[in-house]
């Protein structure tokens, strides 16, 4: 392991092609065009490994080698995985690979902030941002401070729409329609749910449910409408 905290797409190949000696340059790049990883890259353009990315190329290598998974296959389990959940097809195969990213969030409700480059794969950095921004918000105590399994998934789904070059401060605008929408459905709510019993609480979930779906193809169809007056011929 070189001084530096990162390998290149090389050492990357050196590294694990003991264990899986069909695997070269071109097809680690293979993976990175199919969206499977994302490294980072050097001020230069040149791609850089972290432990996190060098443990999931071994777990997208033995999904193949062991199981004989296809590649969308192998991305759904994955994304499960960036949200923090290991699916059972994974369980084995996460047990040996080399610092492999593991959440356990069926046992544990928070992720340690300290932990969030070597569990999650993102920098604090970034965590840092999206709490700035109002899009997460860490739990801090005098000793610790920590992120909830919500705000996993939404640090995750923001980290992932950096690809289109969208940041944190591009996202504030979700974060107060949230709220908004959230207030709203309290408001038409709470007079009908304002006395609380196991019945009454398990049809307010399910009501719930109900209105975020209907909003949710609601304000797909109304962004389909205003986006067809800007994208006239693929819309």
């Amino acid at each position: 392991m070189p001084s530096r905290d990162y390998l290149t797409i090389g050492e990357v190949v050196d590294k694990l092609s003991g264990d899986y000696p069909d695997l070269s340059i071109s097809k680690v790049r293979f993976l990175e065009e199919e969206g499977l990883i994302s490294p980072q890259r050097t001020a230069g353009g040149y791609r850089k490994f972290t432990q996190v990315d060098l443990g999931r190329i071994e777990l997208i290598l033995r999904l193949q080698k062991e199981h004989f998974l296809p590649l969308a296959v192998i991305r759904e389990k994955l994304a499960d995985y960036d949200r923090g959940k290991v699916p059972v097809e994974l369980r084995p195969a996460v047990t040996g690979t080399v610092e492999a990213v593991a959440l356990p969030l069926e046992e544990a409700e928070t992720v340690k902030l300290d932990d969030v480059p070597s569990v999650l794969g993102l920098p604090v950095s970034f965590i840092d941002e999206l709490e700035e921004f109002g899009l997460i918000s860490v739990v801090r105590s005098d000793d610790s401070a920590e992120l909830s399994r919500a705000d996993v998934v939404v640090a995750h789904a923001c980290w992932d729409l950096r690809r289109f070059g969208v940041e944190p401060r591009h996202l504030r605008m979700y974060e107060t329609l949230a709220e908004r929408e959230a207030a709203f459905f309290g408001q038409i709510l709470m007079p009908a749910f304002r006395h609380r019993t196991p019945e009454t609480r398990q049809k307010l979930v399910e009501t719930l449910q109900e209105l975020m779906s209907l909003t949710g193809d609601l304000k797909a169809h109304l962004l389909r409408r205003a986006l067809g007056s800007t994208f006239e011929d693929v819309v």
